[in-house]
């Protein structure tokens, strides 16, 4: 029984450093490419990471297929950073500005053509987007997560996309069901420590 106490500590504690980590990672706003073959496990995970902090702020998500025929990348710079207004396009808002401090969620971004990839990846290495119609840059503020089958890397090594995108978004990659059972465990514990206090 003791041994199983012992585990039960020791498992605890791993889980609480990842759990630190991952606080950690989400307070630095650097992109996250959590991979799964399970698009369920992705999301889940990406819930996870998204909530960490307690009032983590909103959620914007963003199918790549919905931009799938933007060869140009313009679509993507509009739903991306959105729109001042004016005669020639109305006031929209962008997904960056609408996810404010919170997450932007980036689902099948293999199927982003590679000008709109690109977009993208700019704003993350310069951390600022520009909304159509306004000349001045304004900061990012949203953590990007990118959830995809495998790691950016390997799908650059296959051809699915550029080297660039692996380089600036896959920089940190976490495999989704690790992620999971940090988390979830970790809060599973917190509802019922005076259960496995007994224990001991």
């Amino acid at each position: 029984m003791r041994d199983r106490v012992e585990t039960l500590a020791d498992w605890r504690t791993d889980t609480s450093r990842l759990r630190s980590s991952y606080r950690r990672l989400a307070a630095s706003r650097l992109p996250v490419n959590l991979y799964s073959a399970r698009a369920q496990s992705q999301r889940r995970a990406a819930l996870l990471l998204h909530g960490i902090a307690g009032g983590a702020g909103s959620w914007e998500e963003l199918d790549g297929r919905e931009l799938a025929d933007d060869t140009r990348g313009d679509r993507t710079s509009v739903l991306l950073g959105g729109t001042t207004g004016g005669v020639a396009l109305p006031f929209k808002t962008g997904l960056i500005a609408a996810a404010g401090a919170g997450t932007l969620f980036l689902t099948n971004i293999e199927k982003l053509p590679e000008r709109a990839r690109h977009v993208l990846c700019r704003m993350v290495e310069t951390g600022r987007y520009t909304p159509v119609g306004d000349p001045f840059p304004r900061p990012v503020n949203c953590r990007l997560i990118i959830a995809t089958r495998q790691p950016l890397s390997i799908m650059a090594r296959g051809f699915e996309l550029e080297w660039e995108v692996a380089d600036t978004l896959g920089h940190v990659s976490l495999r989704a069901e690790t992620v999971i059972r940090a988390l979830a465990a970790e809060e599973a514990f917190n509802q019922h420590p005076n259960t496995l206090a007994a224990a001991s």
